[in-house]
């Protein structure tokens, strides 16, 4: 076997064998990790038990004191049967008597009125009073501590002072319920128990009831005099004791076993009201650690199995090797052939984010391709807070066939974009939609050709009703002037003052609008050659504003001019740039029938200067925006929609740009961008190559 045969399969087994050898020995080393975490879990688990069961008698104590506190409280404004009895209903079975004491212990009234106070608990209760401090509100008694080699008591003394008198109310509190209800049910693994010790290491609840109201320690060196405890004595006695939480091992008894067994113990302290007793949790070790060793067992077949498939899989790798190699290259073709589509790509899924796009794409927005990942595809693409509005992406989710949209229009950065959208569906195994591919054709360049040539169809469409008008109209509208101001001259001054004279000049008014609706027309079709020259703009609104001064204040339109300090000059025609300035000025004013603002202001770069005419008036919604530099389009009574479109011709025709922006209720702001007066326009190149300037007559 050459070298070039023998090497791919030496790199593919030796890192095989490594990997398998590395498992064996973390797995044998960790197994001694994995018992003692197991362990240390386990005991968080058993510390959490004895927390909750140690807030629980905690909260008892302190809600029987409140509950006392609350009677003695008011026990002066009801009746003390009443109120004793109350408490007494309501805290059953955790108290057994209630009763009313001086400060020598002796019982005034008890509750219920037959019960009988014990001798041991009156000698505490008084023992208790008796070394209170002056001032003191509460106390509780401690009979566990003192009583070691005595009977074990069930009960404590839980006092409160009633208002500023030396009486007590106070309780005789169960500690056999205490037991039963949060010390013994807590059990913890199979067989485990909870036991109770108080501040002297006295066992105060144990499953083993003959081993309460004896101290742990001595217990356990009774029952196994051979094995020393120093570990359970020094848990006792240096962390339960001291009212320390926390968890460990130790040696000692356990239900139904001869021998000391190894347990897993959690404890926790209980303080309240001076009572300073430990709560523990302990589990026999085996019990916790059988199950994962039963696990290990299930583990080590597992690992078995995973060498065997990794001792199989090695044999196949190579050929997967070579197999995702192919693979690759042909993804990396792929990739290539979808960045190297001129038009746009992207992939979008079910919640409309953004998973691929193409180079195009990235180009057009000039972000990386990174940027799009993971982001809305209407945000990213629209600037939308929400889905667009006939969304093609939508439409396949929906109905899972492709989607088309025409001549989607978009503001990528600074410019003004056309688009073809088309959304094609991407399935998966069941049939279901999961993914939509939308191609984004770039169609700008044509739908401005369109319009353009739209543009030029409206101009040989103006040329041609303007011919026909000045043929049709113009003769017969010169002979009806002419005969009117015959007949006025042949009436003479018989008519002045009569209903003649006012017949006569109501036609000749009539007969003068007419002419001037005429001669719009005829002007659309004689757009004159613009003669451009240097020219300051600035003159040339304020000629303006002079000429509409009294119209102006007529209508209560206040003007404000926020003019660019040092406007240069721009190259244009005088003339036909007054007049379409006045035609975008008288349609603001219009706009502002009961008053209002007008605004112009002016603005300039290195190349143009800009114009923008904006007022407060009604504004117009998106669609007519669309259609006011259509000729014949208006939304005036009266008007013959010919203004706009003649001042959008003269823009064009000085080489520069007319816009309109529009909300309704907020106004509308026209601005117009005009060539800056340069030296290389001011040799003598005022008229552009095409000789669009050029219009005859009809």
């Amino acid at each position: 076997m050459n070298d070039k045969e023998f090497w791919p399969g030496f790199k593919v087994w030796i890192p095989a064998l490594f990997i398998i050898a590395c498992i064996l020995l973390f797995s044998f080393a960790s197994r001694k990790v994995l018992v003692r975490n197991t362990g240390e879990a386990f005991n968080h688990q058993q510390l959490a038990l004895v927390r909750e069961s140690a807030k629980g008698i905690s909260e008892s104590l302190r809600s029987l004191a409140t509950k006392l506190r609350i009677a003695a409280a008011i026990i002066s404004d009801y009746p003390i049967e009443r109120v004793c009895s109350a408490v007494l209903e309501e805290k059953r079975p955790l108290i057994k008597m209630l009763f009313i004491t001086d400060s020598d212990a002796d019982v005034l009234k008890p509750c219920p009125r037959d019960a009988v106070m014990p001798v041991q608990t009156a000698a505490a209760c008084a023992a208790a009073l008796r070394g209170l401090e002056p001032g003191a509100t509460m106390f509780i008694t401690d009979p566990f501590a003192e009583n070691a080699g005595s009977m074990f008591p069930e009960v404590f003394v839980l006092g409160v002072r009633i208002g500023t008198t030396g009486s007590w109310l106070c309780s005789i509190a169960d500690f056999t319920y205490i037991k039963e209800k949060f010390v013994y049910p807590l059990r913890s693994a199979q067989t485990g128990y909870a036991w109770l010790i108080d501040s002297h290491g006295l066992l105060l609840a144990h499953p083993n009831r003959e081993m309460e109201g004896r101290r742990a320690v001595e217990v356990l060196r009774e029952l196994w005099p051979g094995n020393a405890p120093f570990v359970m004595d020094e848990l006792i006695n240096e962390q339960m004791v001291p009212g320390v939480e926390g968890s460990g091992e130790y040696t000692g008894w356990h239900l139904g076993r001869t021998e000391p067994v190894r347990k897993l113990i959690a404890y926790c302290p209980i303080d309240v009201f001076g009572l300073k007793w430990s709560l523990a949790v302990s589990a026999p070790y085996h019990e916790v650690m059988e199950p994962l060793m039963n696990s290990i067992i299930g583990l080590v077949v597992f690992l078995c199995c995973f060498i065997v498939i990794i001792l199989v899989g090695t044999g196949l790798l190579q050929l997967e090797r070579e197999h995702k190699r192919q693979i690759d290259q042909e993804l990396n073709w792929s990739n290539e052939v979808f960045d190297s589509i001129t038009d746009g790509i992207s992939i979008i899924d079910r919640d409309y984010k953004v998973l691929m796009v193409n180079r195009a794409i990235s180009h057009w927005h000039g972000q990386y391709k990174s940027a799009f990942h993971g982001q809305p595809c209407y945000a990213v693409f629209q600037q939308h807070q929400q889905h667009c509005q006939g969304c093609p992406a939508r439409e396949a989710f929906a109905t899972g066939l492709p989607a088309f949209r025409k001549g989607v229009a978009t503001v990528v950065g600074d410019q003004k974009y056309y688009f073809d959208l088309t959304a094609f569906p991407l399935r998966d195994a069941q049939g279901n939609t999961v993914k939509v591919a939308e191609l984004v054709k770039d169609v700008t360049r044509e739908v401005m050709l369109q319009n353009e040539l739209l543009q030029h169809e409206r101009k040989d469409m103006i040329v041609k009703m303007a011919a026909q008008i000045a043929h049709e109209i113009r003769n017969p509208l010169g002979a009806l002037t002419l005969n009117i101001d015959l007949l006025e001259d042949e009436i003479g001054g018989l008519a002045d003052g009569t209903e003649v004279a006012s017949l006569l000049s109501t036609i000749k008014q009539e007969l003068d609008a007419l002419n001037r609706v005429l001669q719009e027309y005829l002007e659309c079709a004689r757009f004159p050659r613009i003669n451009q020259s240097r020219q300051d703009l600035h003159a040339i609104i304020e000629d303006l504003f002079g000429l509409l001064e009294q119209d102006l204040r007529r209508r209560r339109i206040l003007c404000t001019r926020s003019f660019e300090y040092n406007l240069p000059a721009a190259w244009i025609d005088p003339d036909q740039i007054r007049r379409a300035f006045l035609n975008i000025l008288r349609n603001a004013m219009d706009a502002l029938p009961d008053g209002g603002s007008l605004t112009v202001a002016t603005r300039c770069d290195d190349d143009t200067v800009t114009v923008m005419f904006s007022d407060t008036g009604e504004g117009m919604p998106a669609e007519v925006v669309d259609k006011i530099f259509t000729p014949f389009f208006t939304t005036k009574s009266g008007g013959t929609g010919l203004g706009l479109s003649i001042t959008q011709h003269i823009i064009s025709e000085h080489r520069g740009e007319i816009t309109c922006e529009s909300t309704p209720g907020q106004g509308s702001t026209f601005t117009v961008i005009l060539p800056r007066a340069h030296a290389s326009l001011e040799s003598g190149h005022s008229e552009p190559a095409d000789g669009t300037n050029d219009h005859g007559a009809a």
